[in-house]
């Protein structure tokens, strides 16, 4: 059975329009419900989702990204120690058949997110995704997936589905060395577990 991806804990909400500005001021309570704007339906409210939201509306309203480009929730499936692994990929854009661009969407410290985001990229398809995104809703980094270099940050850092679809046709798609593999693997269970421990487990439940 897959596990369920959504970790209850909410130690670490991260909401600047529901923080009170003046010691003592009351705080509006958090929403029950989202509105998910790729579906129209509501969700339940998290963290991780609405700073998800943000993101989508971000790019379908100033990237200019089709509904059709963008999936969330896609999983890197893997066995380690000889127990199944499922970690769920925030957002994934594709764009001229390529899927170019995976996001992290998660509270607090950007530069602590980096390496797990890179892991998911490497570990999501055969081959790398050439770019990765992590965000708090507040700041982003933009990075090269195969240098780890942070390209630039700030949401003006996206590049635009036009600007995507002109650097797809430059990608040369590259392959994970497989002696890798299991070095990427254990990076990205580890940020897993740590990140959702102990509400909740990045490994499969029978």
């Amino acid at each position: 059975m897959r596990p369920e991806h959504k970790c209850p804990k909410t130690d670490f909400i991260f909401l600047s329009r529901f923080e009170a500005e003046q010691p003592g001021e009351k705080k509006p309570p958090l929403p029950d419900w989202l509105t998910d704007c790729l579906t129209g339906r509501q969700i339940p409210f998290s963290n991780k989702d609405n700073i998800r939201q943000k993101a989508l509306r971000f790019l379908l309203d100033e990237k200019g990204y089709l509904k059709a480009d963008i999936s969330v929730d896609r999983t890197v499936v893997f066995t380690l120690d000889g127990e199944d692994v499922y970690s769920p990929v925030d957002i994934a854009i594709n764009v001229g058949g390529l899927t170019c661009m995976v996001w992290k969407c998660a509270s607090g410290s950007l530069v602590s997110r980096e390496r797990q985001v890179i892991a998911s990229s490497r570990l999501l398809e055969e081959c790398v995704v050439a770019l990765a995104v992590v965000t708090n809703g507040e700041d982003l980094e933009l990075i090269d997936t195969v240098s780890e270099n942070v390209l630039e940050t700030g949401f003006q850092a996206v590049p635009s589905r036009r600007d995507l679809l002109e650097k797809v046709r430059e990608m040369v798609p590259k392959k994970m060395k497989t002696s890798k593999i299991i070095y990427e693997q254990r990076i990205l269970y580890t940020y897993d577990a740590i990140s959702c421990a102990p509400n909740c487990t990045p490994r499969a439940s029978s």
